[in-house]
């Protein structure tokens, strides 16, 4: 059972990610498109303070990371030698989507305010699932 919900997630995080890319891709590409998504964005600022949300996000997902690899690296040789990839992977996302949210904005990348929310979800699944295993994979002393 373990090894489905895995493979569910990985999955999920695959067209999470892949979303993003297609919703940026339609973006440069289709006219109607990119209307489409000025005019959204241009309501969600209205109702919603994205800014900050969008950097509590960011630090949301910073904090998980780093207390991640704390306690990955405190208690390294219980675990077993699987969870080590896993945890590079949520490292590498998650520096992945705090570059993307600092770095890049609504005016070098058009679909950037849809993007980050798929990127972000991504991000914790990925976190949770990780977490998981590490609460579920710990090697059994002889």
């Amino acid at each position: 059972m373990k090894k489905i919900l895995y493979i569910i997630s990985d999955l999920l995080i695959a067209a999470l990610l892949a979303g993003a890319y297609i919703i940026q891709y339609f973006a440069k590409r289709k006219l109607g498109m990119n209307r489409w998504i000025v005019f959204k964005i241009s309501k969600v600022k209205e109702a919603l303070p994205i800014e900050t949300l969008r950097y509590a996000a960011a630090a949301a997902v910073l904090v998980l990371a780093v207390l991640l690899i704390i306690l990955y690296s405190r208690r390294r040789k219980s675990y077993q030698k699987i969870l080590l990839p896993m945890v590079i992977v949520t490292a590498v996302l998650a520096a992945g989507y705090l570059l993307f949210t600092l770095y890049f904005t609504q005016e070098r990348i058009r679909a950037y305010y849809l993007m980050l929310p798929l990127i972000g979800l991504a991000n914790a699944v990925q976190l949770g699932k990780t977490f998981a295993a590490m609460k579920l994979c710990k090697v059994s002393e002889p």
